[in-house]
């Protein structure tokens, strides 16, 4: 009967382990999408509108590619902003655009 509860004990142990190793903290890491971003920002400096929805469009992409795989809040966050972007660029607003797009990198800079 000792026994018994000695093993229940180790297999709760083992399980308790399991949850707090499944709820650490990810390892992310927006390098890539910082730096599409970026060279989106200095395209829309320039004032070409196509070309900075074209530039923003390949950065959303990346951006797409990497939630696939593993989604993060951070990640959502910047994907809508990326998302509003595009399309306040298609609306004609660059300035606009632009804004949401420097507001992206924010969400992808903070820290946890």
């Amino acid at each position: 009967m000792k026994t018994r509860y000695f093993l229940m004990a180790l297999v709760l142990s083992w399980v308790s382990l399991s949850a707090h190793a499944a709820g650490s903290p990810m390892n992310e890491n927006f390098t890539n999408l910082i730096t599409l971003s970026n060279n989106a920002l200095e395209t829309g400096k320039t004032g070409d509108t196509k070309a900075f929805i074209e530039s923003a469009t390949v950065a959303w992409e990346a951006l797409k590619v990497q939630n696939e795989q593993g989604s993060s809040i951070r990640l959502q966050r910047a994907n809508a902003k990326l998302k509003a972007a595009i399309k306040a660029a298609k609306a004609g607003k660059l300035d606009e655009g632009m804004a949401e797009l420097e507001q992206g990198i924010v969400e992808m800079k903070q820290e946890r």
